[in-house]
């Protein structure tokens, strides 16, 4: 691609082929491979390369999966080869069912690989897709190199080097513009801004809610809320999101308004379709951090760096926090912002989310005990 000064357009035009289910075409340095995100890997999206790809087929998945998988205690994301009769129906049973003997058993004469700085960042662009963080790939035939440019033309691919892509989550944040407001009345609160800001990678739009801007002195009351499409608009009885949205704003209202960043990192950064299928594997006997790593996720895959590039546009350098959350007030205090007080809430327990409270409390260090 001729686009080498321009690494934000580069990562994002290679999301959005991964998203549409096409393949991309990866230069390591010295081989060319052709990358499937696992959701559009079916045979007949495949077949349409095949002539110009060697046979072997490979599995790329996150040290998350690994380890779930094949108890593999690798602290590198792993591929292995596997065969062509592995249909992509069990490839996805694969990653949205709990791992049981009878994936053991398909996958039992694998040979594990550990992966090189390719396939990382190739993993990380499914993640900014929203998708499933595994990928099939094969290698370009070594015959085809001499006219590598004219076959990408001929088959509609984009070629990206792998160096183009790395440090995603920098770029994604770095490009954050404001990009409309304007002032939105709410109950028990008239004077109320909504900004919209837009990352240009990924096209994600975060919203930052001024709540009575003319009271706002030099500490803001902030809540970073991460979107909740279920707990916030629905208010689903297996999280406390709507409830902490509403108690946010609420004492915002009462104590010299603040701002709430309504952040697009819907089921702790995962999106909305994969936060479905952990809720699926949840309501099988996994706790809410096991659901993720299942899939291949961390335990949380949220960047608060879009939160503190939005901060500094906004100006803000000091704030309350409303947050049992302590990583939100790590990545707050390393991005050089005062934080003056954490302010807890405290959640409606229920027999739907109790388990999901002792999971957070006890996995990831969630300041609220039950």
């Amino acid at each position: 691609m001729n686009l080498k000064s321009n690494f934000g357009i580069i990562i994002d035009r290679a999301i959005n082929e991964l998203r549409t289910g096409r393949p991309i075409a990866i230069n390591d340095g010295d081989d060319y491979w052709l990358f499937f995100n696992l959701e559009h890997s079916q045979k007949k999206i495949l077949n349409q390369f095949e002539h110009y790809l060697d046979k072997k087929k490979y599995l790329l998945i996150t040290k998350q999966k690994a380890k779930k998988s094949f108890s593999n205690k690798s602290t590198s994301n792993i591929y292995f080869e596997i065969e062509d009769k592995t249909l992509n129906k069990t490839l996805i049973d694969f990653f949205i069912n709990p791992v049981s003997n009878e994936y053991k058993n398909i996958f039992k004469d694998i040979v594990i690989h550990k992966s090189r700085e390719f396939h990382d960042v190739c993993l990380d662009l499914s993640k900014n897709a929203k998708m499933i963080p595994s990928l099939v790939f094969k290698k370009i035939s070594k015959k085809n190199y001499k006219n590598i440019d004219k076959l990408f033309l001929k088959l509609g691919l984009l070629e990206f080097h792998y160096k183009d892509l790395k440090n995603q989550n920098k770029h994604i944040s770095n490009s954050i513009k404001l990009v409309s407001k304007a002032n939105v009345p709410l109950p028990n609160v008239e004077s109320t801004t909504f900004n919209i800001f837009k990352s240009y990678i990924g096209s994600r739009k975060h919203i930052a809610v001024i709540i009575k801007p003319e009271s706002i002195k030099k500490t803001t009351n902030l809540r970073i809320h991460s979107a909740c499409f279920t707990g916030d608009i629905f208010h689903s009885e297996k999280c406390d999101c709507g409830e902490q949205l509403n108690d946010s704003l609420k004492y915002m209202i009462n104590n010299g308004g603040g701002v709430i960043l309504y952040l697009d990192q819907e089921g702790r950064g995962i999106g909305l379709a994969n936060k479905m299928r952990a809720y699926s594997l949840q309501s099988k006997g996994l706790d809410t951090i096991d659901a993720d790593n299942n899939i291949g996720f961390l335990d949380d895959e949220r960047d608060f760096a879009v939160a503190t590039k939005i901060l500094s546009l906004l100006k803000i350098k000091q704030v309350n926090v409303i947050t049992n959350n302590f990583s939100k007030m790590a990545s707050l205090k390393k991005a050089g912002i005062r934080v003056m007080k954490q302010i807890n809430t405290k959640p409606t327990i229920n027999k739907f989310n109790k388990n999901y409270f002792e999971t957070r409390y006890k996995k990831t260090g969630y300041d609220f005990k039950i």
